[in-house]
């Protein structure tokens, strides 16, 4: 008799642990339901929003004339510290103009930039200001020496060494 009692409170202790095991998986499962519907309804409210924005179209700085050519890359020495030498890559944006007046414009900002280089020191173009400077030395040059053909010099690689 003692094993039927503990066979029947085993079976018990079974069937309430089952009992319980569901209803925590009801409960995960009811909670499922509500946060992904809860969801869905931020994500539709976000969708209904975005229908009032206009969309403006981008627009560039440049006119569809304008076209990019690039320099020969450019290789000189600085002014100081000794030995120490300079490479920049860069291309200009000009306006509509024929090869050969873009090949002579080229060339010319070219030597303006190998002379404008030369007369640097490593200090001077170091960090994110520096850097900032060139840019806005040498886009003043270009623009000077082409005569405002050049509307911008864009630099491309600039390794010192």
């Amino acid at each position: 008799m003692a094993d039927e009692v503990e066979s029947e409170g085993q079976g018990r202790g079974i069937l309430q642990w089952m009992v319980a095991l569901l209803v925590v998986t009801g409960l995960s499962a009811g909670a499922g339901t509500l946060a992904s519907f809860h969801m869905l309804s931020a994500v539709d409210r976000i969708v209904d929003s975005r229908k009032d924005v206009v969309e403006t179209p981008v627009t560039s700085a440049f006119n569809p004339t304008d076209r990019l050519r690039k320099i020969s890359p450019v290789t000189t020495n600085l002014a100081a510290p000794p030995n120490s030498w300079i490479r920049m890559e860069a291309a200009i944006v000009t306006d509509k103009l024929n090869e050969e007046e873009a090949y002579a414009l080229t060339a010319k900002v070219g030597e303006d930039i190998v002379s404008y280089l030369r007369t640097l020191t490593a200090p001077q173009i170091e960090g994110a200001r520096g850097l900032q400077y060139l840019r806005e030395d040498l886009n003043e040059r270009a623009v000077t020496r082409s005569g405002g053909r050049v509307r911008e010099l864009i630099i491309e690689t600039l390794v010192v060494q």
